[in-house]
């Protein structure tokens, strides 16, 4: 997810196996009947999911949704198994980097959207995400995005502005860590095990991850100058200027927010799940948090990467009336509401951004700016080939040679530059 997120993107799953699709006998009385797979949100939130669900019955009389939890690791070799088998699902909740694959994959069916109407519609990045060949595959159903999440009172402490440029930042990160080393708290917690806390950065600098070619075939381009100087200065930051953890290069997500919660660190990139976990958890450190949109780089922007999940319909689906009545149901900001705020997301629709920034879980003077950051995110290549670069964990495997001073960043991002274009055409 992140995204693929560091939260193990949120997966909402609608299906009909082969079998279910011709319900329970013939003719015109017959119940269609649609398997819906979810990942477990928690008990709190499977009671919201069953609700939705439930009034979804109820408006569309003759459609049966049966109802049923998933997620784990094998969550995607699921849906490859299924489509190999002839079984896929009807209407499924894919990560937004698995939905590129199973597009191209020929696995998808077409929405009754068109790239204009879509745009229109939903948050720009999430778009692209299920955008292929001029058409849309999938409607966005949640972002996740992160921003700048800063103590307040040390800032204040230390007489600093909340930064507004990476090199801001890193310069606030060593007066911090300067000011608040006797109580062994860092300037700055790097995520240098999950690839969406800096890869990112590559476009702050004003480079590009990788590069549509004119026959449509994806070419890296981590070995430019701008890509380059983005991963050394993030690495940096543990490695020359110690102002993160040396722990830190190994960190996940998880990580991050734990040590934000010892009060460990002074500022980081979070998502608003994180932030909105931590909270429950620790109520006094609400007053203490202050969250802003994350640094500008010298490329002039704060574009980061656009996690979260799209509603598709799978193309075997015997009832794609049916599956798109579901996709516009989930998407209404009063449905789509209920379940992002419990997950600390944001909707996909621009239309249920609005409410959950005006009166919803964002309308918090903490949270809304995450609303804002939204705004300023972009997607991966969609190339089919991006899972087995995440897979074999290169681009966290350069970052941490980096951290490490195990390779010089020419050949460390040379390497990886020729790593990925490998699995672009493989």
């Amino acid at each position: 997810m992140g995204k693929k997120h560091s939260l193990a993107a949120v997966i909402v799953t609608a299906a009909v196996a082969m079998t279910a699709c011709g319900g329970g006998g013939t003719g015109a009385a017959e119940q269609k009947e649609l398997n819906v797979w979810f990942n477990d949100p928690g008990p709190k939130l499977q009671d919201t999911v069953k609700t939705l669900i439930t009034g979804f019955e109820k408006s569309h009389q003759g459609v049966k949704v049966n109802l049923r939890f998933i997620g784990g690791a094998d969550t995607h070799q699921q849906f490859v198994t299924a489509i190999a088998g002839g079984a896929p699902p009807c209407v499924a909740t894919l990560g937004n980097t698995w939905t590129p694959e199973f597009a191209q994959m020929g696995a998808l069916a077409p929405v009754d959207l068109t790239p204009d109407q879509a745009k229109q519609k939903f948050v720009g990045s999430m778009v692209d995400s299920v955008t292929n060949d001029g058409k849309i595959y999938g409607y966005p159903y949640n972002v996740a995005n992160r921003a700048l999440v800063y103590r307040k009172d040390l800032l204040e402490k230390s007489g600093l502005e909340v930064p507004k440029t990476w090199d801001e930042t890193k310069a606030a990160a060593k007066k911090l860590a300067a000011d608040n080393k006797a109580d062994g708290v860092a300037g700055f917690g790097i995520v240098g095990g999950e690839i969406w806390y800096y890869l990112p950065m590559v476009w702050n600098w004003g480079g590009e991850i990788a590069t549509r070619q004119a026959d449509g075939k994806w070419q890296a381009t981590m070995n430019t100058p701008q890509a380059k100087a983005a991963f050394d200065f993030y690495a940096s930051m543990v490695r020359d200027d110690k102002v993160a953890p040396a722990e830190s290069a190994g960190w996940l997500g998880p990580d991050a927010v734990q040590s934000l919660s010892l009060g460990k660190v002074a500022m980081g990139l979070y998502g608003p799940w994180q932030v909105k976990s931590l909270v429950a958890q620790k109520p006094e450190l609400k007053d203490k948090l202050g969250v802003a949109l994350i640094p500008n780089g010298p490329g002039g922007n704060n574009d980061t990467f656009a996690g979260g999940s799209n509603l598709v319909i799978f193309n075997q689906c015997q009832y794609k009336e049916d599956a798109t009545a579901l996709l516009h149901y989930m998407v209404q900001p009063e449905n789509v509401t209920k379940y992002t705020s419990g997950i600390g997301m944001l909707p996909a629709g621009l239309d249920g951004m609005k409410a959950e920034a005006e009166t919803g879980s964002f309308a918090d003077d903490l949270y809304r700016p995450f609303v804002e950051q939204a705004k300023h995110t972009r997607y991966i290549p969609t190339d089919p080939g991006w899972g087995r670069i995440e897979g074999k964990g290169s681009i966290i495997n350069a970052m941490q040679a980096l951290i490490g001073g195990k390779s010089d960043v020419n050949t460390t991002m040379s390497d990886l530059n020729t790593e990925m274009n490998a699995a672009f055409g493989g």
